[in-house]
């Protein structure tokens, strides 16, 4: 593989997506790291130039038969969408929800095609999904069902060089406990290795994380500790992996830094990613992680208040794009080692 082809999206074009992807990809050096096929309506590409005040070099292609890339060209796939009106920038509407699904859709049509090797998108918004038809809780799990894929994935948030996994997301915080499992948490924790060795990563060492104050404190405060975590941590000990904790919310940053380890498995959503936004919210990245295609997103929403304004900052959309490029990479190389 010279480079890897990127299928990109530009999120939610009701807020700074298209302003993103044009920022980004106006830059020669973004451009070159890989050959790049937009699935987007060309107005909405134009807009987001319009916005940004920058401009980049592309060739409209209208069916995949026709992808051929030439002198680091970026090719457009222009999908004007099914939705019966205009979309209204600067909100969650019914209109840009349906225009991400069928995006998005196209997109992984190309990856199942052979055509893309990964697939890269700008922000979205989960209300404007669900009002455009999404029945499931996020992108993730409808990823899933458009992949047919059944194995364990979960979302990855990386700044720089520290990676976070988490053993429950996307669910209220009182239902915490009673999704709190030892399959689920080595399930977690043998994920977040195989992304990082996908990564570049040679020996991938994981930090664990606790669930109650202070840890516990023995049984003290909560037995999950005990009961859960630990386990999962001695499971995944025995299979070779070199996993760390269960350590205490509150220290947990600090034994990164003394132990010199790469990832974190959370026990739920905020635990850890609080921590992420407050290193660098603008070079944060999520990775849909444990589906058979890399895909990668910025780490933050679309900032509609933001949209029009030429305001939003392209840092993290950038660390994306690399991220989705070295992804497609590492996962080349295990495929053709295997």
């Amino acid at each position: 593989m010279t480079v890897p082809v990127i299928a990109l999206v530009l999120g939610d074009p009701a807020g700074v997506g298209p302003e993103l992807v044009a920022k980004v990809l106006s830059q020669q050096a973004f451009r070159a790291q890989a050959n790049i096929i937009i699935v987007a309506d060309r107005k909405e590409v134009q807009t987001g130039m319009d916005i940004a005040e920058r401009t980049f070099p592309y060739r409209e292609i209208s069916h995949t038969t026709e992808v051929d890339f030439t002198d680091d060209e970026i090719l457009l796939l222009h999908h004007s969408g099914s939705h019966p009106s205009a979309i209204e920038h600067g909100k969650a509407t019914p209109q840009s929800g349906v225009y991400i699904l069928e995006t998005l859709r196209k997109a992984l049509d190309l990856t199942q095609q052979g055509i893309a090797d990964a697939l890269c998108f700008a922000p979205l918004n989960k209300e404007a999904m669900h009002l455009g038809g999404l029945e499931f809780s996020d992108e993730l799990h409808w990823f899933k069902h458009q992949l047919n894929w059944d194995k364990f994935c979960c979302e990855v948030n990386v700044v720089d060089d520290v990676w976070a996994g988490r053993a429950t997301s996307h669910i209220p915080f009182r239902d915490i406990v009673d999704n709190l499992t030892t399959d689920g948490i080595l399930a977690t924790v043998e994920l977040m290795h195989q992304t990082l060795l996908q990564a570049g990563y040679e020996e991938p060492r994981i930090a664990v994380q606790a669930l109650n104050p202070h840890g516990g404190e023995n049984g003290l405060f909560g037995d999950e500790e005990q009961t859960i975590i630990k386990p999962a941590i001695e499971l995944a000990r025995a299979k070779g992996l070199a996993v760390f904790g269960p350590y205490p919310g509150d220290t947990t940053w600090k034994a990164m830094q003394a132990e010199k380890l790469n990832a974190v498995v959370a026990m739920y959503h905020d635990q850890f990613s609080t921590a992420l936004k407050m290193l660098s919210f603008d070079r944060g990245v999520t990775i849909q992680a444990g589906l058979p295609v890399p895909i990668a997103t910025a780490n933050h929403g679309t900032a509609y208040n933001l949209y029009g304004k030429n305001a939003a900052s392209p840092t993290a959309f950038e660390q994306a794009f690399l991220l989705t490029v070295r992804m497609a990479k590492g996962h080349h190389r295990q495929s053709t080692s295997q």
